[in-house]
């Protein structure tokens, strides 16, 4: 008589009415010592089933494997329905060993795959016996789930279903295949259709109701299912574990400061804090309850791991996570615990560890989103910029619009050649994401208005971003740089620790051509700053102390190019040269030194000495020979301007562009002179004639292979187009000349590359063109006449125009000239005006344009005037119309007046 409380198994012995009692708490160790006592005495197949659930119910799976193998050998030929429970008991557990971890289990993934093809095998084998067994079904159903094919899985539920309607079992089956589709609503009444008909069964309805609930969005339900989960059985950890998760999700949502800072009233926003706090504290509850119940349960020594990493707390989330990898008995929860483990290790700075530990998770799950987010930043951590790039586009993929992956997406290219634009992209999307969840937010509280800029909160997203544009798009960045202004003066200390950006904000203000009192305002601000900052510091000389004295002296030197912009050289002059005293290796106000010395006092001996003491400082860095070479070139040594440009190219930098496109003009103005020289001759045929056009040829030659590499190295070298199309010109190809111009100018208007044009000449030919200075900011000197690309681009239109004989347009073209020579000159006044002049006039100083200025603008009126007279006669002469001959006398006239020459009247 079998004792209370102990399960015995009865065994009849063969040929007699006795039976063998078999005790299920004392198994053999080996299952063949079961199987031999059944085989001596001929047990039914049933008893063979039997004792293998009982070794797979103690933890002995593969004794239970060798016991349903050793029946089914045994198994008479002609009764073939006894194998059917054996087939799928089997199949059943091959299939639950497939799911177990390689912790607990030692399973590779292609032994995983042998398993399933087994049972896959076994499950054959029963349908060929029977086609309508319901637990083939129900095991075929449980094979497609752990092959993440919940479609499949669901056919085999509903199969089984159609034999049994009520096959509990089935049902829950067919719920949890709907819920891994994510149709919670359907999968929410199945359970209920369960609850109904087993409100005490295992495992319990209550907790997939719970989960639905939740899922749809009635957080407030879904608590009060897996109370009464809880109520039901108090012994239970995977209600309180759930109910932990809905409220750390609730603490997380109340948590986050865009929402409560919305709120807009601080007692509001408090009280919305204090209720955070209290979801965190009954989810802790809830844990430490499931901990009691449970203590080695992985999932909640998981969410323990997790809280304590966010409490700081790493040692002991690691600890926690590790204890959960020794007891997961799936590989979810144990990718899960492996995840833990890789943060812990991860906050640790054990990179290399973490990598693998983040490795091991996604070889569990590999559709295991934040893994992979995490694998990707130790793949950056080792520069394995490919191998990154192609993780975060995998988590991309799932998810389109985290704002983490963009971030690191957009970081990665930032710092890789060639790819800034790509880097500028995921900025960009990262902010139309952050713009639509403001909006939605917006919405769903009934506000109206844009409120993006109070919803975002990350300055270093803007600040990214804003030096990024800084290199393609002085406006965009300086946008950038005001929202994150913005958003860091939100926070305490209003930004103050980097005042960096105020000093950005003020330069990029005078790029971008914004009033004076803005520009003033910015470097003002970013002054006092740094200031600020400074004073209170330590006086110890520290990294941190001598990178605020380094802003300290970037920002003094940009008040200097704003004293320039405004015309005052003086006080530049003055700022450039503390800086000099102070840092005698800062060559950028030398360099600025160097150019008012030249530019503004007509000092070219000054000019040339700050210029030899910038190469003495740094011999190898090409902008002080490349002004020099530019000032010799105005100074007409033309030789010596050679000679420093050819010295970039040979010993500093053989691709520097300014270089090229100088040398460029130097043999473009070489091979004009020897065209000259050649057409003077009165002899066109004669040696000295013939010699003259050869040198011309070979000069034009010369300029157009530099300007070529020019534009090998930069596509859009405006400068280097104009010089090609200046060569067709002189060459006689008029027409492709016009074109070219044409397109400079319209490139130049879309502000595709910024160049400097230099007019050597006077007379009725093309104007030659030169680039910016490397390395040298150049503002200040885009106000010079000589430096506007679409003036000269449309002066040289219009003379290609006048070569092929098409007046009327080049009239049309000179006009337009004119009208922008006079915009420019009124914006110029206009910019050095009263602001400044209030401000600084009580110095001494006189503002605005400069005397040498002046009168080259002045210059270059005349010279467009006399163009314009010259194609109003020519047109009217050719065409015989009074009218336009009218007012090409009116032009002369008016030319002649200014130069006190008296003309005879009409």
């Amino acid at each position: 008589m079998a004792l209370a409380g102990v399960r015995m198994i009865e065994v009849p012995i063969e040929n007699s009415d006795d039976v063998l009692e078999i005790n299920c708490s004392q198994l053999p160790e080996h299952a063949s010592e079961i199987c031999d006592i059944l085989e001596n005495e001929g047990a039914a197949q049933r008893y063979y089933q039997q004792f293998a659930l009982e070794y797979y119910k103690q933890g002995q799976a593969d004794e239970a494997i060798v016991t349903l193998k050793r029946g089914l050998a045994n198994a008479k030929s002609n009764d073939q329905t006894a194998k059917l429970p054996l087939l799928n008991l089997l199949a059943s557990i091959y299939v639950q060993k497939a799911k177990q971890p390689l912790a607990s289990s030692m399973v590779g993934s292609s032994s995983r795959d042998m398993l399933l093809t087994m049972a896959t095998a076994l499950l054959t084998e029963a349908e060929r016996i029977s086609r309508t067994e319901p637990n083939t079904f129900m095991v075929k159903g449980m094979l497609a789930m752990t092959r993440r094919l919940p479609d499949a899985a669901l056919i085999q539920f509903n199969n089984a279903l159609q034999l049994d309607g009520r096959n509990l079992a089935a049902l829950l089956g067919k719920a949890r295949a709907l819920f891994a589709k994510r149709q919670y609503q359907q999968a929410l009444h199945i359970y209920q259709q369960v609850l109904t008909q087993q409100p005490r069964g295992k495992p319990d309805a209550r907790i997939g109701i719970g989960m639905c609930l939740y899922k749809l969005g009635h957080s407030n339900d879904a608590r009060r299912a897996l109370k009464r989960a809880v109520d039901v059985d108090a012994t239970a950890a995977a209600p309180q574990i759930l109910l932990a998760v809905i409220e750390l999700n609730e603490a997380k949502r109340r948590f986050d400061l865009r929402i409560s800072r919305d709120a807009g009233d601080p007692e509001k926003t408090g009280q919305v804090m204090e209720e955070a706090g209290e979801c965190l504290r009954r989810a802790m509850g809830c844990l430490q309850r499931a901990y009691e119940l449970q203590p080695d349960n992985a999932a909640t020594l998981i969410f323990l791991a997790d809280r304590l990493i966010a409490k700081g707390d790493i040692r002991g989330a690691q600890a926690l996570a590790e204890r959960a990898l020794a007891t997961a008995d799936t590989m979810a929860i144990q990718a899960e615990a492996h995840f833990q483990v890789a943060r812990s290790l991860h906050a640790s700075k054990k990179f290399d560890q973490a990598f693998d530990a983040y490795t091991k998770c996604l070889s569990l799950n590999d559709k295991h989103t934040l893994g992979m987010y995490g694998l990707g930043q130790m793949q950056l951590q080792r520069t394995d910029m490919s191998s990154a790039e192609a993780t975060f586009q995998r988590v991309l993929e799932r998810n389109p619009k985290c704002v983490e992956v963009l971030r690191a997406l957009g970081y990665l290219h930032a710092r890789l050649p060639n790819t800034k634009a790509k880097a500028l992209e995921y900025y960009e999307r990262e902010m139309h994401v952050l713009a639509d969840e403001a909006a939605e937010h917006a919405r769903q509280t009934g506000k109206s208005g844009d409120h993006a800029m109070a919803w975002m909160d990350d300055a270093n997203l803007f600040l990214e971003a804003g030096l990024l544009y800084e290199a393609t798009n002085a406006r965009k960045a300086r946008k950038a740089y005001l929202a994150a202004s913005i958003i860091l003066q939100r926070q305490p200390g209003n930004g103050d620790h980097i005042p960096e950006l105020w000093n950005n904000l003020g330069a990029l203000s005078q790029l971008t051509g914004e009033s004076t009192e803005s520009v003033f305002s910015e470097l003002n601000a970013a002054a006092e700053k740094c200031a600020r900052v400074l004073g209170a510091r330590p006086k110890q000389r520290t990294n941190e102390v001598r990178r605020l004295e380094n802003t300290q002296r970037t920002i003094r030197y940009n008040v200097a190019r704003f004293y320039e912009t405004c015309g005052l050289w003086q006080k530049a002059e003055n700022l450039y040269q503390t800086i000099v005293a102070e840092i005698p290796a800062y060559t950028d106000a030398r360099l600025r030194l160097a150019h008012i010395a030249y530019f503004y006092r007509a000092n070219s001996r000054e000019a040339l000495a700050q210029i030899s003491q910038a190469i003495d400082v740094d011999a190898k860095r090409p902008a002080p020979w490349l002004m020099r070479g530019n000032i010799e070139l105005q100074r007409k040594n033309v030789q010596e301007a050679r000679r420093a440009f050819e010295h970039v190219l040979k010993d500093i930098a053989k691709h520097d562009v300014y270089a090229l496109c100088s040398l460029g003009n130097f043999y473009l103005a070489a091979g004009k002179s020897e065209s000259v020289r050649a057409s003077s001759e009165a002899n066109a045929s004669s040696p000295v004639a013939k010699k003259s056009r050869d040198l011309a040829q070979q000069n034009y030659k010369r300029a157009l292979e530099f300007f070529g590499k020019c534009l090998q190295l930069d596509a859009r070298c405006v400068a280097a187009a104009h010089g090609v199309a200046i060569a067709m010109g002189e060459r006689g190809f008029a027409n492709d000349a016009r074109r070219l111009f044409q397109e400079v100018r319209d490139a130049a208007t879309s502000g595709l590359g910024p160049l400097t044009l230099c007019t050597q000449s006077s007379d009725f030919v093309f104007k030659v063109p030169q680039p910016p200075i490397a390395s040298v900011q150049h503002s200040v000197d885009d106000m010079r006449v000589s430096s506007d690309v679409i003036l000269w681009a449309g002066v040289n239109t219009a003379h290609a125009c006048v070569e092929i004989g098409n007046y009327r347009q080049a009239i049309l073209v000179y006009e337009s000239c004119i009208k922008r020579l006079r915009e420019t000159t009124l914006a110029l006044e206009s910019q050095t005006g009263h602001f400044v002049v209030q401000a600084f006039d009580a110095h001494g100083e006189g503002a605005g344009v400069s005397e040498a200025e002046q009168a080259e603008r002045s210059k270059v009126a005349r010279d467009l005037q006399l163009y314009l007279a010259r194609a109003l006669y020519v047109q009217a002469k050719s065409s015989k119309d009074v009218k336009v001959m009218r007012m090409a006398l009116k032009e002369m006239r008016e030319l002649c007046e200014a130069a006190n020459v008296k003309l005879p009247s009409d």
